[in-house]
């Protein structure tokens, strides 16, 4: 690594960013941590081995390297493994060192002690790197400098064994795959920056993400999460240029998109013209306001780990996104072939890397190059099982080979599972572990079920009993399923589970035959339904949960009820678990977290978590950082007020009660009930004109749609609520109170649909007792029988406005309870 400019940003994370010098900095004080290797007592020619064992974040990249400035072999380890897969790898290659962060410590020290090993551990928190002086243009060289081929790096990968199996790569590996991707073909660039967003235990982004981009000067920038805000964020902030995923990543972003293009028709037809144009400058043309929301400089979309879906790559390039492709193996440092730029075919790996050399055999995929693995660390057998004696690579992939040398996937002759996260699953492993629990369980089988697993399993007779399927299936959810799923990482869990009654089938020497697994499934009839004791629609169920069911039915398609469990009966994946933690998070102003969620039962428990939590953090009503942009007030405010006040009054007989309880001077929190479309005016029925400027209301992005919608929300007081930045919406309405202004704010959140009163969200509440602004109830009588939801015009019925005595935030200990009090407050009067 030969860094020329030392003051360009090599790491950008949310905390700021991190100069080449510090970088290399950096590293240099990571490697002074780490012990020496003259302390242990290592066989001749033995290196050192070091473990990181972290979530994604700019220590890890120092520790990496540091690693390797002491000629050490670093083993990246996932951080959401169990300790039992962290004992296998600390026991299989005996590490001297780990580095890992206060999160994974205990993690890593329970490893320790099952596998029975002693190393040095070295936690980030508690050893922050002293700056260092590094002078300009100076060299750092992480290559071999033995003069023979020895491993740097060591990834762990599940095998046809079951067992997971340390492919040792070295530094000529690697440098094979960087300079095929830099050099001869150039995607890395010092003008390219790529965004670190899977993590880096696995090849492909430790490769891709970090290694190509930092050695060869792109820099990165880390995003701190999987979800779409964080994503969308680190995308502008770094102005990246190179962004890394698996096929379920494309398919929710493209997903997301296409909700908004299929949402309008003249959208709709501008797709379809750029699908048949097939022209990228067209398409970036038409489709600006997308590519500006990934930040502008977006020039790669790379998917690797499992093959991209034919309508999702197609439907990227006719957004004007440059689609790369890629297909490797661990054992291949990764890449065996990818798509080159400007020759996207769905469907199509592309062509090898420029260094390897692919032929068929039999229909199966053979490969070898410069990046081929030394070999399996400590087991020659397996290694000579796929590296053939002319030092090929069996992939184990059936493909097929154009007339231009691309290859084309057509499937696998292994018996691995392969998600679309591109994670690697070894069924017999987990059939394994379900045949421990024997009182219920007497054979097993593991299938691939779109992105999940779902388990074909034989009832041992005793306990099956005379229970029917569907009350088998239940219980085997709950007592072998549930408890399983809680013992392995994410994306080894169970998702769903079917009986079988028979054997399964085997070959004469009791072999499974895998094949027949999913004939065997569709041949098995769906158990009847069994009926749940639990509410079954949104009517019959209340408040959380009702709004938890809504959510998850839209976007599961399917019925919920209290009971249901997100994995295992609603199959939720990690993404799933990243929106539902986003929608909580915008809903009701909380946080769960994401990979928490599988540990509550059922749904019914996590709304019951919901509403233990319902405390507003007082953060969030605290000044902004920077300055807020204000609606404005026109001159037509009052005017189109007082003009429908008029309409109002002779229109629907409109009286107004209660004036003497409007405070002659704000800030005050007017908190009507929301009966109509004509509650917003109605409440200014009894202000002044020269007042009525000085009240702002809230409304949600739904009832502000469009562009003439949106002009005139923002010159007549109108806050947005931005559900992807609810935080802000809150902080634009305490700006407002803390200027000496009034605020209506609809508690309720949406009209009624019946005309009785709703449940009061918080909000309004938690701006009262933060702030110390009175509330004052408003009571809206009528103006459902005038403009109910079914209607676009209003009848003449009779409408009535009673301002209420205000209610002082002290009148309550906590929000929830400040806002039932307003709400009988209204109702109150409302029922009189």
């Amino acid at each position: 690594m030969i860094i020329r400019d030392f003051n360009k940003a090599a790491i950008i994370t949310h905390d700021g960013e991190v100069s080449y010098r510090q970088l290399m900095g950096n590293i240099l004080s990571y490697a002074d941590m780490m012990p020496k290797a003259e302390q242990f007592s290592l066989a001749e020619g033995e290196k050192m081995k070091t473990l990181i064992l972290s979530e994604n974040r700019s220590e890890w990249i120092y520790a990496f390297f540091a690693v390797w400035h002491n000629e050490a072999i670093a083993v990246p380890v996932d951080a959401t493994s169990t300790v039992h897969d962290v004992a296998y790898i600390m026991n299989d290659c005996r590490p001297q060192c780990i580095f890992t962060s206060r999160e994974k410590e205990q993690l890593a020290r329970d490893a320790m002690r099952e596998a029975g090993v002693e190393m040095t551990v070295i936690v980030f928190e508690d050893n922050v790197p002293e700056p260092r002086d590094v002078a300009e243009g100076q060299e750092f060289r992480f290559e071999n400098t033995s003069g023979k081929v020895e491993p740097c790096l060591i990834i762990y990968t599940s095998g046809t064994t079951g067992s997971p199996k340390g492919v040792m790569l070295s530094y000529e590996n690697l440098e094979a795959n960087i300079h095929g991707v830099a050099d001869e073909v150039p995607i890395f660039n010092g003008n390219r920056r790529t965004l670190i967003l899977l993590p880096l235990h696995h090849v492909l982004p430790l490769m891709g993400t970090a290694i190509a981009p930092i050695t060869r000067g792109c820099g990165v920038a880390i995003c701190p999460s999987l979800s779409g805000p964080d994503i969308m964020d680190t995308l502008k902030r770094g102005e990246i240029a190179i962004m890394v995923g698996v096929p379920r990543l494309w398919q929710t972003l493209y997903t997301g998109i296409m909700k908004k293009i299929e949402a309008s028709a003249v959208t709709r037809a501008l797709f379809n013209m750029c699908k048949k144009a097939q022209n990228r400058r067209l398409s970036r043309f038409v489709f600006q306001a997308v590519h500006k929301k990934m930040g502008g400089h977006l020039d790669y979309c790379v998917c690797g780990g499992a093959a991209l879906d034919r309508e999702i790559g197609e439907g990227l390039k006719t957004l004007g996104l440059e689609v790369l492709e890629g297909y490797g193996m661990t054992e291949m440092a990764p890449i065996i072939a990818f798509t080159r730029p400007g020759d996207y075919i769905p469907g199509c790996a592309g062509l090898p890397l420029p260094s390897v050399e692919c032929k068929i055999v039999n229909g199966e995929l053979l490969a070898k190059g410069k990046n081929l693995m030394m070999g399996y660390y400590n087991r020659p057998e397996e290694t000579a099982e796929v590296i053939d004696s002319d030092g090929f690579l069996h992939t184990g992939d059936l493909a097929e080979v154009d007339e231009k040398g691309r290859v084309y996937l057509t499937g696998r002759s292994k018996e691995i599972i392969v998600l679309s996260n591109g994670k690697n699953v070894q069924p017999s492993e987990i059939e394994y572990k379900l045949e421990k629990y024997d009182s219920q369980v007497k054979e097993a089988a593991v299938v691939q079920d779109g992105d999940m697993l779902r388990a074909i399993i034989v009832p041992q007779e005793e306990w099956l009993g005379t229970m029917t399927d569907a009350d088998a299936e239940a219980r085997l959810k709950r007592e072998v399923l549930e408890p399983y799923n809680l013992t392995v990482a994410n994306y080894k869990k169970l998702m769903n589970v079917s009986i079988y009654r028979g054997e399964l089938p085997r070959t004469k020497l009791e072999k499974l035959q895998r094949y027949k697994l999913k004939e065997l499934l569709e041949k098995t009839p769906a158990p009847a339904q069994k009926v749940e004791e639990a509410p079954t629609s949104v009517e019959n169920v209340s408040g959380t949960l009702a709004t938890l069911k809504a959510y998850i039915e839209k976007e599961k398609k399917t019925e919920v009820t209290a009971e249901s469990h997100i994995e295992t009966d609603l199959g939720f994946d990690s993404l799933d678990r990243v929106s539902l933690q986003d929608f909580i998070e915008e809903r009701f102003s909380i946080s769960i977290n994401a990979d928490d969620m599988a540990s509550y039962k059922n749904i019914g428990e996590i709304a019951d978590a919901i509403d233990a939590k319902k405390k507003a953090p007082a953060h969030i009503t605290q000044a902004a950082d920077a300055p807020l942009k204000l609606p404005t007030s026109a001159f037509t405010h009052p005017l189109i007020s007082k003009s429908f006040t008029g309409f109002c009054r002779l229109h629907n007989s409109l009286k107004v009660k209660g004036k003497e309880n409007i405070p002659v001077n704000g800030p005050v929190i007017v908190a009507p009930n929301h009966q109509s479309f004509l509650d917003g005016p109605l409440t200014m029925a009894g202000m002044n004109w020269g007042d009525i400027s000085n009240y702002y209301f809230y409304a949600t992005e739904e009832h502000v749609q469009g562009s003439l919608r949106r002009w005139f929300a923002a010159r007549h007081n109108i806050i947005l609520m931005e559900r992807r930045n609810l935080k802000n919406s809150i902080q634009k309405m305490a700006e407002v109170l803390r200027m000496g202004k009034n605020l209506v704010i609809f508690p309720e959140g949406r009209r009624t649909n019946t005309g009785a009163l709703g449940d009061f969200k918080k909000t309004f509440a938690i701006l009262s007792q933060d702030l110390n602004v009175p509330i004052l109830p408003v009571c809206i009588r009528g103006a459902y029988d005038a403009l109910p939801r079914e209607r676009t015009m209003p009848s003449t019925a009779h409408i009535e406005i009673e301002y209420l005595p205000v209610v002082q935030p002290s009148e309550a200990a906590t929000p929830e309870a400040l806002a039932e009090l307003v709400k009988q407050r209204i109702n109150d009067v409302l029922g009189s």
